[in-house]
């Protein structure tokens, strides 16, 4: 339904690089539940992607969605300290400067 947020998981998330110079080579926003550390979300860092803060510890961001082709979700992202989220904000932007198409 509109409007309504679900809960993906809680667990690690990371911004994974692929190493190498290749334009193939995209980094990854990769995130594991607790404990069964199965994969909720894994997506692609692309140029029109949205990535703010929405609060203190929260950070709202654009990814596709796992299970179609092409769609995009709004994801909202919470972290323990403040000092994260602007980091978290800061490593997409920086990823996504260095790997436009």
């Amino acid at each position: 339904a509109p409007g309504v947020w679900n809960v993906t998981g809680i667990g690690n998330i990371k911004i994974l690089v692929p190493k190498g110079e290749e334009k193939t080579a995209r980094p990854r926003i990769v995130m594991r539940r607790q404990k069964t550390f199965q994969v909720c979300l894994n997506t692609y860092l692309f140029e029109s992607m949205v990535c703010d803060k929405a609060g203190p510890k929260d950070v709202r961001f654009t990814a596709m969605k796992a299970d179609s082709e092409g769609d995009l979700a709004t994801y909202l992202l919470r972290v323990k300290e403040e000092e994260q989220a602007d980091e978290f904000v800061a490593m997409v932007k920086e990823y996504k400067a260095k790997h436009a198409d």
